[in-house]
């Protein structure tokens, strides 16, 4: 067997970092799982991607948010017509916050 990939103080210290607490049997049961983890990335750091374009997204897709265009709007005593109750311009409403 290969020399381990990750150690116990490796592994303490990532907890730290993450701010989990580990009791010590949680430690002996995640540092094996751990290791299977690291062994698998490197099984994945040996497949050939030479000829692969990096990606960042999955599909063909662009910004599919439209242009920002200034457009007329409504003015203010229209914006304000149908609302039930209104002072100096702009809505009222109930409050929502109690004092």
């Amino acid at each position: 067997m290969s020399e381990p990939k990750i150690s116990m103080v490796d592994l303490e210290h990532i907890a730290k970092l993450a701010r989990i607490n580990l009791t010590e049997s949680e430690k002996t049961i995640f540092l094996p799982q751990l290791e299977s983890v690291l062994e698998y990335l490197d099984v994945l750091n040996q497949v050939n991607t030479d000829n692969v374009e990096p990606t960042f997204r999955v599909n063909d897709q662009k910004n599919v948010l439209r242009d920002d265009l200034i457009k007329d709007s409504f003015d203010q005593k229209t914006a304000l017509s149908s609302a039930s109750k209104t002072q100096d311009g702009y809505f009222v409403v109930p409050g929502t916050i109690k004092k």
